[in-house]
Order: C-alpha cells, then sequence, then structure tokens
C-alpha cells in the first residue's frame, strides 16, 4: 500500500536506484506513476507492503518500506527490482549499474564515474577526501537524511583514497 514518503519513519528500510544521468521531467513523471502502481499493490507473502518512494536531484530513485507492519521477503524484493528493470527497458536508461559513482564535481554539480574511473581521479588528485559522494548503501531512512550525501572521507570511498 503507497503512502506519502514524508512520512515513513525514521527506521524504515530504503533501497536506492541511482541514474548514471539526469531524469528528463518525462521520465520522471513516467516512473512516478509506474512506481506509484506498483507500491500500490506491493505484498509479501499475501501482506500489502506499506511503500513509499521519492525521486531525489531528478537522478535517485529512493523506495522506501516500513517493516514494522511486515517484512519485505527475497521474492517482494526480487519482483521491486524486476519492476526497475523494467522501467530501464521502458524508458532506456541505466538504474542498477552499481559500477557507477555518483559525486559533486568541481562547480557542485552531480556527475557519475565508473568505479576504475573515480578510483583514478582519486589517484590523480581530481577528487580528495573533502569531495561529496552519494552512499547508496545505506539502509535507512534516517541515513538517508544523514550520511548520504557526504564526504569521501566520511563514506565507504574513504578506503580508495591514496595513502599520504
Amino acid at each position: 500500500m503507497y503512502g506519502a514518503f514524508d512520512e515513513m519513519k525514521p527506521e524504515a528500510r530504503i533501497w536506492i536506484f541511482q541514474s548514471t544521468e539526469f531524469l528528463e521531467f518525462e521520465k520522471v513523471e513516467r516512473i512516478s506513476a509506474r512506481l506509484m502502481n506498483f507500491l500500490d499493490s506491493w505484498k509479501a507473502h499475501g501482506h500489502a507492503l506499506n511503500a513509499s518512494f521519492t525521486i531525489i536531484y531528478d537522478r535517485f530513485i529512493v523506495v522506501s518500506l516500513d517493516e514494522a507492519s511486515y517484512q519485505a521477503t527475497g521474492c517482494s524484493i526480487d519482483k521491486l527490482v524486476q519492476h526497475i528493470q523494467a522501467l530501464e527497458k521502458e524508458l532506456n536508461i541505466s538504474l542498477l549499474d552499481r559500477t557507477q559513482i555518483a559525486y559533486r564535481d568541481h562547480n557542485a554539480m552531480i556527475d557519475t564515474a565508473h568505479m576504475m574511473d573515480f578510483r583514478a581521479a582519486l589517484e590523480n588528485g581530481d577528487l580528495d577526501a573533502n569531495t561529496v559522494v552519494f552512499n547508496n548503501l545505506v539502509s535507512t531512512k534516517q541515513e538517508l537524511e544523514s550520511k548520504w550525501e557526504t564526504t569521501i572521507s566520511n563514506s565507504w570511498h574513504k578506503d580508495w583514497l591514496p595513502i599520504a
């Protein structure tokens, strides 16, 4: 059952699907309509799931689930991923490529780079510990609000910083 994202509890589980490109208005509208319909009927073992989503910066789709009423199962998560895959095909976009790292460039614009190119940029000094990255490994709404958009030095990406 679909609800408002703002009303989801801080401990609500989240999944982040990152587009490698800016999503134009028409694509955001189509994604929103499809996700609203999907989440309104999303179930686990016949139980309705209390879920929501938001699209941030016209690039990140964040699906949230209040597991206090009923938890997602492997099958229900698979259905969510299959729905995202269908959106990728329908809109000719990439949402599941985990090799792409999103960060803010020197002009504070959001950019993405393949993880190998991202690491190379760290090694050659184009990016540093203060570069803002998007930590898509956060798992709750509270973490989304406090730890998602952060500096490399405060993220798992810090493991790629060159040793001085």
